[in-house]
């Protein structure tokens, strides 16, 4: 199984919350994904995303060098 790095180094709120919308998606293939992030969960949305991805057992709050070590990964600036 291929392990995805999302890193969300964005503190607007909507890229954060797409960042984390983006990462659930791409659990869709069968990928394990790991999600460091900057700062706190910045909207509901944000917030939904985490709870669901984690209720799947990925990671997410993750260091950054979890994320990075990942096999490919994807920053959100």
């Amino acid at each position: 199984m291929i392990t995805i790095g999302v890193v969300a180094r964005t503190r607007d709120p909507h890229r954060q919350s797409e960042a984390l919308r983006a990462a659930l998606g791409l659990t869709l293939r069968g990928a394990r994904v790991v999600v460091a992030l900057e700062g706190p969960l910045l909207t509901p949305l944000a917030e939904r995303a985490a709870a669901t991805l984690r209720a799947f057992g990925h990671g997410v709050g993750v260091g950054i060098d979890e994320a990075l070590a990942a096999d490919v990964v994807e920053v959100w600036t």
